[in-house]
């Protein structure tokens, strides 16, 4: 199975792909099963820790504000795959910030990829991450 196909099909066992691959892997395959309301025009992909570990999650709202991170919580859209797990072995050792730094880079990653060319992320007006409690940084 070449890299692409890897990157965009379900695997039981990705456990040979990078956290940005799988992360990827992840928004790819939202990206080519749900279709969002055209009315969603933000989407976060929010943060947080478990008693399991790191999480990370999408959503999607139908406003924006800069001003006020509340607006990811009036949630629009939430995809059947909504969570994505931080694989342990690569959270080891690692910090809130130094998860959410990982997260903003694979989402980058993932946004510049040709695979997302056509994908509603791409086609949004803004993409955040950030863990609940904290401040969301916009990525694009």
């Amino acid at each position: 199975m070449g890299f692409l196909s890897k990157l965009f099909t379900k695997s039981n066992d990705d456990s040979d792909l990078s956290f940005e691959a799988r992360f990827g892997s992840w928004l790819g395959r939202i990206s080519s099963t749900e279709a969002p309301n055209p009315q969603v025009m933000a989407f976060n992909i929010g943060l947080f820790e478990s008693e399991s570990g790191f999480q990370a999650y999408l959503c999607g709202s139908t406003h924006y504000s800069v001003d006020d991170n509340d607006w990811a919580c009036e949630e629009a859209f939430t995809p059947s795959e909504r969570y994505f797990p931080i694989p342990a072995a690569f959270a080891s050792g690692k910090d809130w910030q130094e998860i959410q730094s990982a997260v903003i880079s694979a989402t980058k990653a993932y946004l510049a990829s040709s695979g997302a060319r056509d994908s509603f992320l791409n086609k949004a007006n803004v993409v955040t991450v950030g863990f609940d409690e904290g401040d969301l940084v916009r990525v694009a």
